[in-house]
């Protein structure tokens, strides 16, 4: 048996081996970038992982300064690397050389764009959101006729609700075809006005394999639907474009089944606990109705009825009698103020008031007179200064068939500071462009 060996001599033997192997001295290898740092030297670190492993990876600046992408945590990049040790942890790590960005990374990209553009456009506001009928009479759903998702939101609807009657629209729903079937089918419900409420959706997959539900054929027919829509694309943590501007998302297909009906032993339930309610609301109605009956048979208006009208009649005699009295007082009240009034218009002599008035209305008008003279003398000085204004200004003179040059938007003032090759003339019009000749 051979000694044992140090770390370091463990951990070089193994750097010899990988650098020596030239499969791994020049290897592509796909994977997402996490843990991404850009060094102020330059250098790229970052991890690219799968679903299973992951590896540390650096691009010097060099190298790093040809990638054309922006990377990011979350990219999926195809790199061209080397495969070595770092010495000092001993652990595995790619040396890359070249980077590009993967196609699945790309359409995450194009995800991104058009989730912001439609938020943007209020596409995903809850508030233009449909609410979901409580007791739907036809339910539409929009899926594969071969996929699991079509037999999970029938068998829920048939258990839940089997009173519904289900529309099924099939079509594909991945591939080139995918998007301009969905897109179609959910017209056509619209258009025949066929369901009261339309699950769409599939079971889980990649990106590429969900991607139909990221087109804008798609997007846009779920927006302008007048059905409202449940989205169930995918699993739980599968999220497409149209998950966001359907008026409800569903985790998965038989979570949206959920959604869109009641449960009858649910709603049996609840229909024999309203009928228990209404029971005994009736019954305690018509006891106390009962006992007012009682109270009125026994009360003394009832028994005695020609001595209650007496009474109200003598009430209403001595209320009458009060209010001819109050009635009389008043207008005694009123003649006297009138009396009153006259006897002081009597003192005073018709000739002295209409000669006060007289005075009182000449007094006006001469101070009106006062203030129209004062108005004329002040337009009178405001229009000659409008004129001195107008004598001085620029127009004015250039009206006179002066002009002046400038240069560089600036006046010039003198022959000799003309510098420029060309120069504006302006006119009280315009402006013409001018040409310097020097002559002798």
């Amino acid at each position: 048996m051979s000694e044992p060996l140090h770390v370091s001599d463990l951990v070089h033997y193994v750097k010899r081996e990988l650098e020596g192997d030239a499969l791994l001295q020049q290897v592509q290898v796909v994977g997402e970038v996490s843990n991404f740092k850009r060094h102020s030297s330059g250098h790229l670190y970052f991890t690219l992982k799968d679903e299973q492993s992951r590896m540390k990876a650096v691009m010097f600046a060099r190298d790093a300064s040809r990638v054309k992408a922006d990377v990011r945590d979350g990219m999926r990049v195809v790199v061209t690397a080397r495969l070595s040790v770092y010495v000092s942890s001993g652990e595995m790590q790619l040396y890359v050389e070249r980077m590009t960005e993967d196609g699945v990374g790309a359409l995450y990209e194009a995800f991104s764009r058009l989730k912001v553009d439609l938020e943007e456009r209020g596409w995903f506001d809850p508030a233009i959101k449909q609410s979901l009928p409580a007791f739907p009479e036809r339910i539409g759903i929009i899926t594969s006729p071969k996929g699991a998702a079509l037999h999970d939101i029938a068998t829920t609807l048939r258990r839940r609700y089997p009173q519904a009657a289900i529309v099924f629209a099939p079509v594909l729903v991945q591939g080139a075809d995918a998007a301009p079937q969905i897109s179609r089918a959910i017209q056509l419900m619209n258009e025949h006005a066929a369901c009261d409420v339309l699950i769409i959706g599939r079971g889980g997959g990649s990106i590429e394999e969900l991607w139909a539900f990221n087109e804008m054929s798609v997007v846009t027919a779920v927006f302008e639907s007048r059905i409202p829509i449940v989205s169930a694309v995918g699993h739980e943590t599968d999220f497409t474009i149209s998950d966001f501007v359907a008026d409800v998302r569903a985790a998965t297909p038989t979570a949206a089944a959920e959604l869109v009906t009641p449960e009858a032993e649910a709603l049996t339930r609840r229909v024999q606990d309203v009928e228990r309610r209404l029971e005994r609301t009736y019954a305690q109605l018509l006891k106390s109705k009962q006992e007012q009956v009682t109270r009125l048979a026994a009360s003394y208006g009832l028994k005695s009825p020609r001595v209650l009208l007496g009474l109200k009649q003598e009430q209403l005699d001595r209320a009458e009698m009060s209010l001819q009295k109050e009635i009389k007082q008043v207008v005694a009240q009123h003649q006297q103020q009138v009396e009153r009034l006259d006897t002081r218009l009597m003192r005073v002599p018709m000739r002295d008031r209409f000669v006060q008035q007289r005075a009182t209305i000449e007094q006006s008008r001469r101070r009106l007179e006062i203030v129209r003279r004062l108005l004329q003398s002040k337009q009178q000085q405001v229009r000659h200064v409008l004129a001195r204004l107008d004598s001085v200004s620029p127009t004015h003179v250039l009206m006179r068939g002066y002009t002046y040059v400038e240069q560089d938007g600036q006046i010039v003032r003198s022959a000799k500071a003309l510098t420029a090759s060309s120069f504006d003339i302006r006119f009280h019009d315009g402006t013409i462009r001018a040409k310097r000749e020097d002559g002798e």
